[in-house]
């Protein structure tokens, strides 16, 4: 149904405080929920168009993906994202290690900075 998105962990994102906003909720802090964006269209890059956000639970040990569903929110800030969510009843609650979910989280960061160089270096051969 939502074939096509990519991740919001990714060094192109169009405007800064919507990037840091995924990095900030991607993992709360313990004992704590927050509403991520996870996936997003690929035609601007940013919160504007289709967006897939997970409620995220750091149970300590355990990170949960509570819900996912898609966001709805009408006011264009990238704060109130999760505001209004439209969840989707046939995705059941994911748990990760959390071990596993930094070691992922790691390795998003580690290829962002392989993904700017190879970025920047296209920009310059395209020039």
């Amino acid at each position: 149904m939502y074939k096509g998105l990519i991740p919001t962990l990714v060094c192109w994102m169009e405007i800064e405080r919507e990037k840091a906003l995924v990095w900030k909720r991607i993992l709360p802090e313990e004992n704590q929920t927050t509403i991520c964006p996870v996936l997003m269209c690929p035609d601007d890059n940013d919160f504007s168009c289709t967006l897939i956000v997970a409620e995220i639970r750091n149970c300590g040990n355990t990170i949960q993906w509570k819900r996912v569903g898609i966001d709805q929110t009408k006011e264009w800030d990238s704060e109130n994202v999760g505001a209004s969510v439209e969840w989707f009843d046939k995705i059941e609650e994911l748990n990760f290690d959390k071990k596993n979910y930094l070691l992922m989280l790691a390795n998003f960061k580690d290829r962002l900075v392989f993904d700017e160089i190879r970025i920047n270096e296209w920009l310059k051969n395209k020039s």
